[in-house]
């Protein structure tokens, strides 16, 4: 087996020291968190667990736990978090208990990982729960797209570099293929499927093309020029950009205003209010991309289409659908 280069210099020992003192620390700083997160959710961790998970010694597993315990006790004011229960043979969670790593412990973050988790996404080196509740999963979860990774890491590669790329594409509008030069710049995700955001030469203009649809791309070769093509107006030539600062629907930010809509119950506003953490005028802002503002509305339910739908099954409205109207339509 292949070992660490040998070491012959003072200058390379010192620099090997830290670069060890650098990997561990990032590893104990992953075992802090997996310790936090299960006294957050679980109430309680001992050294097994850790040992179990990270591959780690029991000795090293009790350091982890001692520098865990001083961490919350040089908190100001400082708190213990976790008391060993000797009947239970576990540490366990202390009434005083805060996370050392809020965001991580948070309840948006717990339950993302746990509908990742039910969908087969999380990775198990993320996979820091210990018990796990029955969860049921409403929502239609379609098959794991076929997104092919040559294509991904390709795009990726353009996007990178600013480079355009040829690609075949799957059209639901067409009864064959097409083929298409783009620039892209971007990646999106609609609430069901990613589409990556591109300059396309074919139409001028710049488009979205969902990715499991795009069956082939060439390997990029050419920086993304300039488009040049006859005006459709004037006599001449217009020549546009291609990058992502030329897409202006792209750049543009449009505030969506939600209110509970006003047709329900006052009760169940209330409640609505309560499940968007609406504000004390009942409004709630959700800021998105002008180019993405259709599928926003399509998954909210704000559609000219939804409208038609009896109040039950629009729970929230548009408080400024004028001005959205008016932005989709070019204006300001």
């Amino acid at each position: 087996m292949a070992g660490k280069k040998k070491i012959s210099t003072v200058e390379e020992f010192e620099e090997r020291a830290a670069e060890d003192r650098t990997i561990n620390r990032w590893n104990q700083t992953r075992r802090l968190e997996f310790i936090d997160f299960r006294l957050s959710c679980d109430g309680k961790i001992n050294r097994r667990d850790l040992v179990d998970f990270f591959g780690i010694s029991i000795p090293q597993a009790s350091l982890d736990i001692a520098r865990y315990h001083q961490l919350v006790q040089d908190n100001i004011p400082p708190r213990v978090n976790l008391a060993y229960d000797r009947h239970l043979k576990y540490y366990v969670r202390t009434p005083d208990f805060k996370p050392l790593f809020p965001q991580l412990c948070s309840p948006s973050s717990y339950l993302a990982d746990l509908l990742a988790l039910c969908r087969g996404d999380l990775p198990p080196s993320r996979n820091y729960f210990g018990f796990v509740p029955n969860v049921g999963v409403a929502t239609f979860v379609p098959p794991r797209r076929n997104i092919d990774a040559e294509v991904l890491f390709n795009l990726l590669e353009s996007i990178r570099n600013k480079m355009a790329v040829h690609i075949s594409y799957m059209s639901v509008s067409s009864n064959k293929n097409t083929d298409h030069l783009i620039a892209p710049h971007g990646l999106a995700y609609d609430g069901l499927r990613w589409h990556v955001r591109a300059y396309c030469y074919d139409h001028h203009t710049f488009r979205d093309f969902v990715l499991s649809r795009i069956l082939r791309c060439a390997v990029p070769e050419i920086s993304a020029p300039s488009d040049r093509f006859p005006d459709p107006i004037g006599n001449g030539f217009r020549e546009v950009g291609t990058s992502g600062r030329d897409d202006n629907d792209w750049n543009e930010l449009i505030d969506l205003v939600l209110r509970a809509n006003p047709e329900l119950p006052e009760r169940a506003r209330r409640a609505i209010e309560l499940d968007y953490g609406m504000d004390e005028n009942g409004t709630v802002v959700y800021t998105c991309r002008r180019a993405l503002v259709y599928y926003t509305l399509r998954w909210l339910r704000l559609t000219k289409e939804d409208a038609l739908l009896p109040p039950e099954c629009r729970q929230v409205i548009l408080d400024n659908a004028a001005e959205i109207e008016r932005r989709m339509s070019g204006g300001h």
